[in-house]
Parts: C-alpha cells; sequence; structure tokens
C-alpha cells in the first residue's frame, strides 16, 4: 500500500512539474484536461495535456502513474492525427486506426467548446474536463 501511494504521489508531483512550464518560456498555448477514455469492457483515467501553435496541437495522456498511453500530433491543414506513441496493449493497426479517427473528432469538438465525443460504433466514450 506504501509502494502504491508514494507512486501515486511521485506520479502527480512528475505531471505537475511537467506541466507548470510558463508558457512565456515554450512561446505556445498549452492545456491541461483531465481525460476518460470509457469503452464496454475497460476504462483508461489521466490526464491529457494538449500544446497547439498555429500548424499542430501535440497531444499525450498519461495515467494516474506517469504512464504514457497515448502521444500523438493533430496537422490543422492536412486535417490528420498522427500517433507517436501507443501502451503495447492498444498497438494493433485496426485499434490506432480507430484511435486517430477518434482523436480527430475529439479535437474538433474541443475547438467548439464541447469536451465529449463517443465513437458508436465502437461504444467507445471520450470525456475531457479542464484542470484549473
Amino acid at each position: 500500500m506504501r509502494r502504491f501511494l508514494l507512486l501515486s504521489l511521485l506520479s502527480i508531483s512528475m505531471a505537475a512539474t511537467a506541466v507548470s512550464l510558463p508558457r512565456e518560456s515554450i512561446g505556445e498555448d498549452t492545456v491541461r484536461y483531465s481525460a476518460y477514455i470509457e469503452t464496454p469492457r475497460a476504462a483508461v483515467s489521466g490526464i491529457c495535456i494538449l500544446v497547439s501553435d498555429s500548424t499542430e496541437i501535440r497531444g499525450c495522456l498519461f495515467n494516474e502513474f506517469g504512464i504514457t498511453a497515448l502521444e500523438f500530433t493533430y496537422n490543422r491543414r492536412k486535417d490528420k492525427v498522427r500517433l507517436h506513441t501507443v501502451l503495447p496493449a492498444l498497438d494493433r493497426w485496426y485499434i490506432r486506426r480507430t484511435l486517430r479517427r477518434d482523436l480527430r473528432q475529439l479535437l474538433l469538438h474541443l475547438q467548439q467548446g464541447d469536451g465529449t465525443y463517443e465513437n458508436s460504433r465502437y461504444h467507445i466514450k471520450y470525456t475531457l474536463t479542464p484542470l484549473l
């Protein structure tokens, strides 16, 4: 139990230092979200960090332990999502294709002010809630 608590505190402190960079130092817009992805069989929760500039949005989703679940970029001009890092359990071509499509739709919903998207075909629900 102590190890679990220590790992949780360590991951939270690492996440806080990773996202507490001043915006002036990177010259881009950084937004933090509490993320929750729900499927019929499982759920993943964690923190999603989005860094945007004029041409692309870079995102990273990691869980409470600091393990990176997804790393991606969204090219605004081409309107495409590229996955850079995916958990080994999700690293299948058909899952990657679904994630690319769903992340694209989720980012489009975020631009309209809605932080949720549901893939009705596979019953996957994505929820992003802004962190203060």
